[in-house]
């Protein structure tokens, strides 16, 4: 069984995205942050651009934000964005 990670973006308007991912890449002010399973606990700045997550093999989602922060320990990352909202 794969490595998951409990990820869930929200804003002020509430739940972007809220599942379980196997990857996410997170735009940071200073460049992107990648996440897999187990990572050490972090807090870090949210940049804008965009956040990829990678999920059951080669699926992915994207997710547009524009900065905030985020925080994961114990395989649950918590963005809480000032904006955020579902690529097509």
């Amino acid at each position: 069984m794969e490595d998951r990670i409990a990820l869930k973006i929200v804003t002020a308007d509430g739940v972007v995205l809220e599942r379980q991912v196997s990857y996410v890449s997170i735009p940071t002010p200073d460049g992107s942050v990648g996440i897999l399973a187990d990572h050490a606990p972090m807090l870090c700045a949210v940049g804008r651009g965009v956040i990829r997550c990678r999920y059951e093999g080669t699926q992915t989602t994207t997710v547009s934000v524009q900065g905030g922060v985020a925080g994961i320990d114990d395989n649950k990352l918590v963005i809480l964005a000032e904006e955020a909202r579902m690529k097509e």
